[in-house]
């Protein structure tokens, strides 16, 4: 009885280690991909587009940029 336990560890230990083997070969082969970045197109155009109408004279200074001409900081 215990040679056949020590039988059963054995092949488990092995197709185990087999598996182990074969997640590194395939995490080798397949090429890791580098997360993308991902830009924000519209807040940059909401910036321009506030300064655009800022320049204009559409929209008044303190709306867009929060600061007050009185408050000398």
């Amino acid at each position: 009885m215990k040679s056949r336990k020590g039988m059963i560890a054995a092949i488990v230990a092995a197709v185990t280690a087999y598996m182990e083997e074969e997640q590194d070969a395939l995490r080798l082969a397949v090429p890791q991909r580098k997360p993308v970045v991902v830009s924000r197109p519209w807040g940059s155009y909401g910036n321009e587009e506030a300064r655009i109408l800022w320049q204009r004279g559409i929209v008044p200074r303190v709306m867009i940029f929060g600061c007050y001409p009185e408050s000398k900081t």
